[in-house]
């Protein structure tokens, strides 16, 4: 049987241009250059000469970026989680 929805999350990256992530996300800044947020446990860091967030849902989200100059997935660990 075929799945309808997605239920795991997942980062799709297109031609370095086009972001779409679905999973549960957090913004924490946005500009028309960058913008940084917190997905699934890890803080994202997009630069790019232009940023725009094209579909902002619940539990998706699609950015696209022209001329990316950065991407940034760093795992944020917590106080007692060992890596």
């Amino acid at each position: 049987m075929k799945k309808l929805f997605q239920a795991e999350p997942i980062i799709e990256m297109m031609d370095y241009r086009q972001f779409r992530m679905i999973g549960e996300y957090q913004f924490l800044e946005a500009s028309e250059k960058k913008c940084k947020f917190i997905y699934e446990g890890f803080l994202i860091m997009i630069e790019a000469e232009t940023v725009h967030i094209n579909v902002l849902k619940e539990e998706e989200c699609l950015i696209h970026v022209e001329k990316l100059i950065h991407f940034d997935m760093i795992r944020q660990v917590n106080k007692n989680e060992t890596v």
